[in-house]
């Protein structure tokens, strides 16, 4: 079988490996970490804790409801007597806390009671109580989800690559409030997305995916692991995948793709190690690293062969930070049931209490033995907010700890009032991703940051394939359904890549499973009148003709009758994930 050498070890080159190993390709992946599998999605031991060290993250992982490749491998990865699949827990509340007023809560999952239901159509429609929004503003936003749910694919991919999503809501016409909550609040959520630059395709896609897993008992809207990230989810996976004869090379960096005529021949890579440069070949190469390291080894040559490459370079600027601290307690000071987004922060942080979804993890005898509770938080905004005279990459360690304690402890006053929260009340330690680096003089540097997706780059986005005839790319910028920069995204772009390596190679292997996106039943009809509205070159419009109201009158009876007969089987027989 043809030999692929992967180049990086993140959730793509992970993704590749496993899809590869299955179907018989002689498999190797070079990874520059000395230690980590994983890429960003790694946890880490926090220094000077041991023998039984504190858990520490990138960030804290987050499995949405849409995510479906990635359920789909955590499906086949062993773990005990079942799979990494049976790790994940679902969430039950979004809480959005406020400096100086009380939070606003949404569901993260199906409801199953009728307060449950009452408060998924809140948060649907925006009307969740106490939010402060007007009657006008909860109507607009409601007409804007709508729109969402009832334009066309083809209206998505042309015209709403076009708009952002702050356009798209007419946030500077709107509230303070209003652009806090249902603006940057709701793009809070999506990882890297920032609202006055990511485009209505990508925004209101995953919107709209994270609103259909509150209709479908079967895709909670949010789940997290169970326990660290590398215990229960990549340490397994990467066990398995020796076991299947992946084999791995760990602190190697891979410097130049040697290209001689349409092919790669080699790749060079430094061996950390040794301090030595290996000329390493195969059959097929996979270039799975992060955009803002791909684009080092996309030179002048690889450009020359294939121009549509050289929009690597273009994207690889558009990355922004956003890493993790963990707080750890010497009490579980569990703050809300799922993710807290603290919509007035500075530093546009979100967080979870984490030991909540770890019943068996002894983080009592970790550490110093004092350590009850892990508040994981994740800091977005490290290059535009000040806060306290500073932005956030321009403090010390001390000062990013501190301050950051200090806008969550503002935001829920009315939930946790001091000193029962106070910083130097609870936390025994904390701990900032690994990621973050300050050197003897100068700045911090951050070693991993995250794409951010915008509008008007869909032209950048490379495929997984290239014009080099055994080049292939896989990451959370190549082009998917998905679209948004997510471990979703790079398991997607990993089938795909690995699709065509299995097509390049003329082998006679099943493919790797891709999915679309989810669509609604219900607004079928919708988007089958929008699209002959867009062809036409017609604005969205929400006014139908009167046959058209009765036709899909009857098609909604339908679709309801169904929707029931599921949530009552679900009630009877049970929730699973």
């Amino acid at each position: 079988m043809p030999k692929v050498i992967i180049i990086g070890g993140g959730v793509a080159g992970l993704t590749s490996a496993h899809e590869l190993i299955e179907r018989g390709f002689d498999v190797e992946v070079y990874e520059i970490k000395p230690q980590h599998l994983g890429g960003k999605a790694r946890s880490e031991s926090v220094p000077a804790t041991g023998p039984n060290f504190l858990p520490g993250e990138h960030g804290f992982r987050f499995f949405p409801g849409f995510y479906r490749h990635m359920t789909h491998t955590l499906k086949r990865i062993p773990f005990g007597t079942g799979y990494c699949i049976d790790n994940l827990i679902p969430t039950d509340k979004i809480m959005f806390a406020r400096v100086g007023l009380p939070p606003v809560i949404a569901t993260a999952r199906f409801p199953f009671s009728p307060s449950g239901l009452q408060l998924a159509f809140e948060t649907i429609t925006g009307g969740v109580a106490a939010t402060g929004l007007t009657s006008a503003e909860k109507q607009f936003f409601e007409e804007k989800v709508f729109q969402l749910f009832t334009s066309c694919k083809q209206r998505f991919d042309e015209e709403y690559e076009n708009i952002g999503w702050w356009q798209f809501m007419e946030a500077d016409s709107q509230s303070a409030t209003f652009k806090k909550l249902l603006v940057d609040g709701l793009t809070k959520t999506l990882v890297a997305a920032q609202a006055r630059t990511m485009n209505t395709r990508i925004g209101g896609s995953i919107f709209l995916q994270l609103l259909y897993c509150l209709a479908d008992p079967d895709y909670p809207p949010s789940r997290v692991l169970n326990g660290p990230t590398d215990d229960q989810w990549l340490i397994p996976w990467t066990t398995h995948l020796k076991a299947k004869g992946v084999k791995f090379f760990l602190n190697q960096e891979a410097t130049a793709l040697n290209l001689i005529g349409n092919n790669i021949n080699s790749v060079a890579i430094t061996d950390h190690n040794t301090s030595t440069v290996n000329l390493i070949s195969g059959d097929q190469y996979l270039l799975a690293l992060p955009v803002e390291k791909a684009k080092n080894l996309i030179t002048v040559p690889i450009v020359t062969a294939d121009q549509s490459l050289n929009g690597i370079h273009a994207l690889a600027k558009d990355t922004r930070w956003m890493n993790g601290i963990q707080y750890y307690l010497n009490t579980d000071v569990r703050i809300n049931k799922g993710h807290v987004i603290f919509i007035d922060s500075a530093w546009a942080i979100t967080a979870i209490s984490q030991i909540q979804y770890w019943p068996s993890y002894p983080i009592n005898t970790a550490f110093n033995g004092n350590v009850r509770g892990i508040l994981s938080v994740d800091i977005s905004d490290w290059e535009t907010t000040i806060f306290n005279g500073k932005l956030a990459k321009d403090c010390s360690d001390k000062e990013i700890a501190e301050w950051t304690y200090k806008q969550i402890q503002d935001s829920l006053l009315a939930e946790l009032p001091s000193p029962a929260f106070d910083f130097n009340v609870v936390v025994e330690k904390y701990h900032i991703g690994s990621s973050i680096r300050r050197p003897v003089l100068g700045p911090l540097i951050n070693d991993e940051p995250l794409l951010v997706n915008k509008n008007c780059t869909s032209n950048l986005i490379p495929k997984s394939f290239s014009s080099i005839q055994n080049l292939f790319l896989a990451g959370d910028y190549v082009k998917t359904h998905t679209g948004l920069a997510c471990m979703e995204t790079a398991n997607e772009s990993a089938r795909r890549a690995v699709n065509c390596i299995i097509d390049a190679s003329g082998v006679h292997k099943p493919y790797a499973k891709v999915w679309k996106l989810r669509e609604m039943p219900i607004t079928y009809l919708c988007k089958w009148w929008d699209l002959r509205r867009y062809r036409r070159g017609l604005p969205y419009s929400s006014h139908y003709p009167w046959w058209f109201i009765i036709l899909n009158f009857f098609w909604l009876i339908l679709c309801t009758i169904r929707w029931v007969i599921v949530y009552l089987f679900h009630l009877v027989f049970g929730y699973t994930i």
